[in-house]
């Protein structure tokens, strides 16, 4: 009787809590992140997000992103099934919204202090290069003329140096508070598609969060698949630095104006 009356008394105490140690799986946390946005929450669900996700962006812009991409029109998915790798779990999903519209997204979540957070959304890979793009990141549209099609692709010694220079330069500017000399050493044709403001507004989150890439100026990038120049004339480039407090995620392409490959798209990630 005794033991039956400390049962009924946890669970009187454990119900109006949500339960006393269930924890949300990865599938739920991803479709409550969705489900904040269509209900007009999006500052919650950018809120509730990784580290990684939120220092690549302010909540407005997410808002915005997150509008224009018709995610607030958010009605169900088709929902595949989590792939787990340690700490992260990939989820594929078909969005679906009130205009019938589909939005194919790769929804990536890490584990961060108990809890599994959106780490990324990306689009499904290109039927022709492959690439799966952040549907978040800062990258150029394809210039209208491809003549760097022809540029052979550079040794593995220069695309690391590529890498570094343009990450380091990437730093300097969030330390100075100012992306004007970084802008001026990106493409031209990038610089065509964007503004100065704009790279600063998409990057002032981590001049907020002091975020420091030093780090990686004594360590070599790990490419996480073969760099490549696809049919659009881009050397695509991604992979990661495993340096402290985190591991810096980059995917990276450049476009060819003589006599050098320049910065023509930015993604980085940072995971603690």
């Amino acid at each position: 009787m005794r033991s039956l009356l400390r049962l009924l008394l946890l669970l009187a105490i454990c119900l109006p809590l949500g339960g006393c140690t269930k924890k949300v799986d990865p599938l739920t946390a991803a479709q409550h992140f969705f489900e904040q946005i269509a209900a007009g929450r999006a500052e919650d669900a950018y809120h509730s997000a990784a580290f990684g996700f939120q220092a690549q962006r302010s909540a407005v812009v997410f808002a915005t992103a997150a509008k224009d991409m018709g995610l607030t029109d958010y009605v169900g998915g088709e929902w595949g099934k989590p792939e787990r790798e340690g700490n992260t779990v990939t989820i594929r999903v078909k969005l679906q919204t009130k205009s019938g519209k589909p939005i194919p997204l790769i929804v990536t979540l890490v584990r961060q202090a108990g809890e599994w957070r959106v780490f990324s959304l990306r689009s499904p890979p290109d039927k022709d290069t492959g690439i799966s793009e952040n549907r978040f990141s800062l990258v150029g549209k394809t210039p209208s003329f491809v003549d760097a099609v022809t540029k052979p692709m550079p040794p593995e010694n220069e695309v690391r140096q590529l890498v570094r220079e343009n990450l380091l330069r990437f730093n300097e500017a969030i330390e100075s508070k100012s992306f004007d000399a970084f802008y001026e050493a990106v493409s031209v044709h990038w610089q065509d598609q964007l503004t100065k403001g704009q790279l600063q507004r998409a990057f002032q989150p981590f001049i907020d969060q002091k975020i420091s890439l030093a780090g990686i100026a004594n360590a070599t990038p790990v490419f996480d698949e073969p760099s490549a120049v696809n049919s659009d004339g881009l050397l695509t480039v991604t992979g990661h630095y495993d340096t402290q407090p985190y591991r810096v995620q980059f995917a990276m392409k450049f476009f060819y104006e003589l006599p050098a490959w320049k910065l023509f798209g930015l993604d980085v990630n940072l995971v603690k």
